[in-house]
């Protein structure tokens, strides 16, 4: 499909809920080489939200197909409920659309190899996945110091995704259909260390096909034993070992009272790198009679609120511009890899290694 005669590229956000509506804005918005041309979602109220949110061009659909297969769409921007991910990827590839996917594929990582494949049969089409740390400033400039040889090697990364508590209870029924802490939380701490320890290198990998060689996880309860019923759990620790020699260690939790906290720290042999040390909200520090200190950024869309607009405009410029993706189907379906030896090292409470296929071996 080609539109390198349109003006803009028109898009279709699939999904109005927190994170869809907030795409949705940003397409509308915040990319100025897009038009958000439609939304869509089957549930009737955000119907109402479109018209008074998004501008009168977006139209709205209940029917995905429907959204798809608009002759007024050029790619679609797919902000589901995970399990639907997979699926809505492979239709839109096949009507010729490009597809900007949020994290992950799916939360059955065999579902995630029909997406590969597709967008391998599909070359002519753009297919993008949403790790928005990818396209945040400040992981962009760790990247290209790493790159530039001012860590000498990097060999190490420690990193944390804390997600801010929530009394309601809101992730013991989102487990249940997000994949479960490893996969949703654990997810961008994988990828980020794929990207900036350069795992994927063929010229460092004895066995391209394999990138990791073992992952161990372990995990407690703290506040939502509840989570133990589905096998998951509210705070993790991780640690994975890449075959080209590095490491990576992170915990994720479900459980920060002071906000959401994501920080990375990247070992060189010459130099480290500590991204995110203290996740302020802004430059203010606060003074009386609790002492002194700093607001934290509340949630990881505070924090990331930047990244998922480059993340668009990045999406935008690849199709027009006829440039690769960053962030590409089989990145997430590595990540996916990871993240199910670690959820099986987990519930197993033993380490799980790698076959030489790449893939975790469960037994």
């Amino acid at each position: 499909m080609s539109i390198t005669s349109a003006k803009k590229l028109r898009i279709a956000v699939l999904g109005l809920g927190r994170m869809g509506k907030r795409h949705a804005r940003h397409v509308a918005y915040n990319v100025p080489r897009a038009e958000l041309v439609a939304v869509c979602d089957p549930v009737a109220a955000t119907e109402g939200w479109a018209k008074e949110d998004l501008p009168a061009t977006a139209k709205w659909y209940a029917d995905s197909t429907e959204a798809i297969n608009s002759p007024d769409v050029d790619a679609v921007l797919i902000a589901t409920d995970t399990a639907t991910h997979a699926t809505l990827a492979i239709q839109a590839l096949q009507a010729g659309k490009h597809v900007l996917l949020e994290k992950p594929i799916s939360v059955d990582v065999k579902k995630a190899i029909p997406v590969v494949e597709a967008a391998a049969a599909h070359p002519h089409l753009k297919t993008m996945i949403g790790f928005s740390r990818r396209y945040d400033e400040s992981y962009l400039e760790a990247k290209r110091r790493i790159d530039n040889g001012q860590l000498g090697k990097a060999y190490m990364i420690k990193s944390a995704t804390n997600d801010q508590y929530d009394p309601s209870g809101f992730f013991i029924a989102y487990s249940k259909d997000s994949g479960g802490i490893f996969l949703d939380c654990g997810i961008h701490d994988i990828d980020i260390a794929r990207w900036l320890l350069d795992v994927a290198n063929p010229s460092l990998l004895k066995n391209p096909a394999k990138q990791v060689t073992r992952v161990y996880a372990t995990g407690l309860n703290v506040r939502h034993p509840e989570l133990a019923e589905s096998e998951d759990c509210d705070n993790a620790n991780c640690i994975v070992e890449f075959e080209n020699g590095t490491q990576c260690t992170f915990h994720l939790s479900r459980t920060a009272l002071h906000g959401h906290d994501c920080f990375c720290e990247v070992f060189g042999t010459e130099s480290k790198l500590v991204i995110n040390g203290n996740p302020n909200m802004t430059r203010v520090e606060i003074r009386d009679e609790h002492g002194v200190r700093m607001e934290s950024t509340p949630t990881y869309y505070d924090r990331f609120k930047d990244a998922f607009v480059n993340e668009a405009n990045t999406f935008t410029a690849c199709v027009l511009d006829d440039l690769p993706v960053p962030t590409t189907p089989s990145d997430g379906l590595e990540a996916a890899q990871i993240a199910l030896g670690l959820t099986h090292s987990f519930r197993a409470g033993k380490p799980v290694f790698f076959g030489e296929d790449g893939k975790p071996i469960i037994d």
